[in-house]
């Protein structure tokens, strides 16, 4: 890998370019600078000098009057863009309920300024969905994190004793949502402080509240210690 592709952080335009030629090339073959032109709605000319760069900056191959295809680095560049983007979408129509248009153009003004960690926070908070609201694919993480095998439900946790959220298994958005209206949300601290018998509800502080939630909800929390 070319040391520069170390060391600088990609711009917001290179990653809607790279984006842009990752959906066009998936009919397969070169695409064409006319293609990515109509795409984004840019001149011939400035996406003939992106694309140059790009493709010196070791993101793409470009032959002249052919097109352009991903190299190894701007595909996994491309897909970790495409991840950001529908987690992102996934998130705004599940969770906060956006409609499906909507979600598209705030994903967009959202997704270059999402870290890597955050996107696999959001990922694990939704119980790590495959697909967009619209049906395309979600690419898998390049490296998946060894410590969702560590987490487990908030209830195993002994009395007094402090975790910290790591994710939400559920797939119902209406769930999804009164969890993190109650303030169960990735990084929150919390502490059983009691179990109510007969498999009533577990008593839990979140920080400076004291919260009780049902057993049913408890085991969609997972948390580490």
């Amino acid at each position: 890998m070319p040391l520069h592709l170390q060391l600088v952080k990609i711009s917001e335009n290179a990653e809607d370019y790279l984006a842009c030629i990752y959906d066009l090339s998936r009919e397969g073959g070169p695409v064409k600078t006319s293609e990515i032109s109509n795409r984004l709605n840019l001149s011939p000319a400035s996406v003939t000098e992106m694309t140059q760069r790009l493709a010196s900056e070791g993101y793409l191959n470009y032959e002249r009057y052919k097109g352009v295809t991903l190299t190894l680095e701007g595909a996994s560049v491309a897909k970790k863009i495409k991840r950001r983007h529908r987690l992102l979408e996934r998130f705004l129509v599940d969770v906060l309920g956006r409609t499906s248009e909507d979600s598209h153009e705030e994903a967009m003004k959202l997704e270059h300024n999402f870290s890597d960690e955050s996107v696999e926070k959001l990922s694990r908070m939704m119980n790590n969905p495959t697909v967009c609201p619209d049906g395309d694919p979600i690419p898998a993480p390049e490296c998946p994190h060894d410590e969702e095998q560590e987490s487990f439900p908030v209830g195993e946790l002994e009395e007094g004793e402090e975790g910290t959220i790591t994710h939400l298994i559920c797939n119902d958005p209406a769930k999804i949502r009164r969890l993190i209206s109650m303030g169960f949300v990735p990084g929150r601290t919390v502490v059983v402080e009691d179990r109510v018998p007969m498999g009533g509800p577990l008593l839990i502080r979140l920080n400076e509240m004291r919260v009780a939630i049902g057993r049913d909800y408890a085991a969609l929390i997972q948390v580490e210690r």
